[in-house]
């Protein structure tokens, strides 16, 4: 970091100037080469992510391989394709509840060990295609946000090409204490990362590529620095900036990044692209995206932060859906004094009861092994520490007693509709009030969804049973379509070629 340069935050004045800081958290062994997971079994679930359940595109016995489609949305609905990680046997198609409580179909299936690719899956030998086609290529590839939300990413391309943003935002700002997965996916794929901003950009329709990174993660900042200036020095037409932010959780989310950037409070409704100009994907989830263009690869995988009180922390590359407990074994074997078993980060993860029968899923960054603490709550002291604390600068104390006693309407002018769930009232509160779960299941409750009533009967005659990875539609030579119209863009790649 630049001496002088500018912090970014979202702090105003409830918050602590160190509060929630995780920059001390423990650092992690690092992997001389990053450890890969070989399931026995995975379960996939139809519904990863924001929008309209998938429908099964398999049947039980039908043997699929890796980077096979196995669910389709319904045409014209919002949603990702859902791809298999091994090579195997479908086992089973049934009703699964996940943790959050949605309840949708999965596909199970079973691995015969060979981990055989499907012959689709092939890096790229012409890279001649427009911006509406690498659009085309990451929707088939079932990419999503991978940090958290969920959003099918072909939808947020969309929307910001409509909304006609300035710039993309890359989020590298994994705040959450221990979690390491997407800084990982920096230091050691830099290169793949740049390239998929840049592609990113080309679908949007920018050339402005700012990288969000807090300003103590050194060997994160100079693998992005040298990834720029490779990719630069190829191709000149984008411009790449660093924004350096405070060590602070939860850094990073889409409301906090327009206060700290635009000084723009987002109401729940507004979106960053319309308010801001601005669109922001999640780092690996950048990655996943070059990943697709350039070697052909759907989101069949990602990495996984394994950690929690018995252990120094564990990066590990997993398919998605690999049961929890199958990551859990082969870590160190499972712990007997293991309490609590989370799916996703100490913070913002849900306390799992079944990790035999509950995968990782694609927005899953993290498996976290705590031990309940001793002690119970006692009333709340009126301290303001969850005031304090909160970054949307609600009162978690006072919306909580709300909930309890039924004044909805009254906690809803409060803005309790403002809640991210981020888990930090619940952290800081010195009577051990588990307040998060109160405030944040009643917005969960409330929240408009997207209609979703789709079954496995109402399969689309369009839909091709054997669709896999990036549909061929998106693999055709586009040379005769090749022009200078604001679809065409170019990627640096070797040689410089229009695309």
């Amino acid at each position: 970091m630049r001496l002088g340069e500018h912090k970014f935050s979202f702090y105003k004045s409830l918050l602590f100037d160190n509060a929630l800081d995780f920059s001390g958290r423990s650092s992690f062994m690092k992997e001389i080469m990053l450890e890969k997971i070989y399931p026995t079994r995975i379960i996939l679930p139809m519904k990863q992510h924001y929008g309209s359940p998938c429908i099964p595109v398999v049947k039980k016995g039908d043997h699929v391989l890796i980077g096979q489609c196995v669910g389709m949305p319904p045409e014209g609905s919002l949603g990702a394709p859902v791809h298999s990680g091994i090579s195997g046997n479908v086992t089973d198609i049934r009703q699964i509840e996940l943790p959050d409580t949605t309840k949708c179909e999965a596909v199970f299936i079973s691995s015969d060990r060979k981990r055989t690719h499907h012959p689709s899956i092939r890096p790229r030998s012409d890279f001649n295609v427009s911006a509406t086609n690498v659009t085309g290529m990451i929707k088939e590839a079932g990419i999503v946000g991978m940090g958290g939300e969920g959003i099918p990413t072909w939808a947020k391309i969309t929307r910001a090409r409509k909304s006609g943003v300035d710039c993309i935002l890359v989020n590298c700002l994994q705040s959450e204490p221990y979690a390491t997965s997407d800084l990982l996916r920096i230091t050691d794929y830099a290169d793949y990362l740049i390239m998929g901003a840049v592609a990113l950009a080309g679908a949007v329709g920018v050339t402005i590529i700012e990288c969000l990174i807090s300003e103590k993660k050194t060997t994160e900042i100079t693998a992005l620095q040298s990834a720029m200036e490779r990719t630069q020095s190829r191709y000149s037409g984008y411009a790449f900036n660093i924004r350096y932010f405070k060590e602070r959780f939860p850094q990073g989310y889409y409301r906090l990044v327009a206060k700290a950037l635009w000084d723009k409070n987002l109401e729940p409704g507004q979106t960053l692209e319309e308010t801001c100009k601005a669109v922001m994907f999640n780092c690996s989830t950048v990655y996943a995206c070059w990943e697709a263009i350039a070697d052909g690869m759907p989101l069949v995988s990602r990495i996984i932060t394994v950690t929690g009180n018995d252990n120094d922390g564990h990066n590990v590359l997993a398919p998605i859906g690999t049961p929890v407990s199958e990551i859990l074994n082969s870590i160190n074997g499972r712990s007997e004094t293991m309490d609590r078993i989370i799916l996703g980060n100490a913070l913002t993860g849900i306390a799992l009861k079944d990790p035999d029968n509950i995968p990782v899923m694609k927005t899953t960054p993290a498996v976290t092994v705590i031990r309940d603490m001793e002690g119970v709550s006692s009333h709340c002291m009126h301290c303001g520490s969850c005031s304090r604390a909160c970054p949307m600068e609600i009162y978690p104390s006072v919306l909580k007693q709300l909930i309890d006693r039924g004044m909805n309407e009254k906690a809803e002018n409060e803005g309790i509709g403002k809640c991210i769930a981020c888990g930090a009232c619940s952290y800081v509160c010195p009577s051990r009030i588990d307040l998060t779960p109160t405030i944040a299941g009643y917005v969960a409750s409330t929240a408009k969804r997207t209609p979703a009533s789709f079954t496995s009967s109402v399969i689309n005659e369009s839909i091709d049973i054997g669709s896999v990875s990036l549909l061929e539609r998106y693999n055709e030579e586009e040379e005769d379509k090749i022009s200078d119209d604001k679809d065409t863009i170019l990627l640096p790649f070797e040689g410089g070629k229009r695309v």
